[in-house]
């Protein structure tokens, strides 16, 4: 065979090779993104962007909301807060004080519950407590339970997720504390349905209704989120418009020190939540029939659940800033709020078509 003809065939076979690669990474990225199984209803304008405040750092996460303002954790500057005015859109910085602060920190996170703050570590393990009115916090928890997170139900209880020492299964939890005794840990091993092997399977996003003291629990990769009582007893398992009702995850096999890893990247169904007292707000970039793909990459896909009644609402966008899409997402009385990018995105709840209260 001639030079020039192998070089022709192995041109064809690299082209017919490149093409195979493609079409298996198109066909995939339809499959992430898309589902023609479901049709989205968008009313029109149910939300008002009322403005993008500049934050200065994309490391800023939600640490809660007190009296018209909103209060933003920082994960590289742990012990800074920055505080912003919802209505006037006025920012202040607050420094938290811990009483002992000699503790191996990993990953710390603060929650507010008002009137108190909690700073958090789950990896220490520890909690310090302290009054929002002078921002001193005391230890309050020590070596008593690890947890990879944990939101304020009230003033003396918490809602944790953890892990079991043997399985590695996640465990949804409570850890109570009245004055100083030691505190009282509950774990609930039957509310997070195991399908593949109870660990990537399981995993998803704890959210909370302070007003009413309602726990939720998101899937990331099914259609279907978890509403729980303050006693963390199951009250609904509801469902969301996707018909992906078992996660699509490839695992590994067990390596020398038994981890298992992710072969590929999983199905995200839902991604983001934040819940009210009647809805349920979920952010999804999967895309329904009739839907443009373009969209995804303009905004972000907010469904809406009525989550007593069991039902969907309707769908909204929730627009990028210079190309960085939604990362965190809250709901406070009427407002929604996002983070994206370095920005803070406050949109306004029109009454009639929310019903959150």
């Amino acid at each position: 065979m001639s030079r020039k003809k192998i070089v022709i065939q192995l041109s064809l076979i690299a082209f017919l090779s490149i093409g195979f690669v493609t079409f298996l990474f198109l066909t995939s990225e339809y499959r992430m993104h898309r589902n023609n199984a479901f049709v989205r209803r968008y009313p029109h304008h149910p939300v008002n962007k009322i403005q993008d405040v500049p934050i200065g750092y994309n490391s800023y996460y939600f640490a809660g909301y007190f009296e018209n303002k909103l209060y933003l954790g920082n994960t590289t500057a742990p012990l800074h807060l920055l505080e912003v005015n919802i209505k006037t859109r006025d920012t202040s910085h607050i420094m938290i004080n811990l009483n002992e602060s000699d503790l191996p920190f990993n990953a710390v996170n603060v929650k507010l519950s008002p009137p108190y703050f909690f700073v958090m570590d789950g990896s220490v393990p520890c909690i310090y407590r302290g009054k929002i009115n002078n921002w001193d916090a005391h230890l309050w928890m020590k070596d008593e339970v690890y947890f990879m997170n944990a939101i304020p139900i009230d003033s003396n209880r918490l809602y944790i997720k953890s892990i079991h020492l043997e399985t590695k299964a996640s465990i949804l939890g409570l850890y109570s504390k009245v004055g100083n005794k030691k505190g009282k840990v509950t774990l609930n091993f039957d509310l997070l349905e195991r399908q593949i092997d109870g660990v990537f399977d399981v995993d998803g996003m704890m959210v909370t209704e302070k007003e009413l003291s309602v726990l939720s629990y998101v899937y990331y990769y099914r259609n279907q989120y978890l509403i729980l009582d303050k006693n963390l007893q199951m009250v609904q398992k509801n469902t969301t418009i996707d018909t992906v009702a078992t996660a699509n995850i490839s695992l590994s096999e067990p390596i020398n020190n038994g981890e298992v890893k992710m072969n590929a990247p999983p199905l995200f169904i839902n991604k983001l939540a934040a819940l009210s007292p009647k809805l349920m707000f979920i952010n999804s970039n999967r895309l329904g029939r009739y839907e443009e793909s373009k969209m995804l990459k303009q905004a972000s896909i907010i469904d809406v659940y009525n989550w007593r009644k069991k039902t969907y609402d309707f769908s909204f966008y929730f627009y990028n800033i210079e190309n960085e899409s939604l990362r965190e997402l809250q709901v406070y009385e009427n407002y929604l709020v996002g983070l994206v990018g370095n920005s803070l995105s406050i949109y306004e709840l029109k009454p009639q078509f929310f019903d959150t209260y």
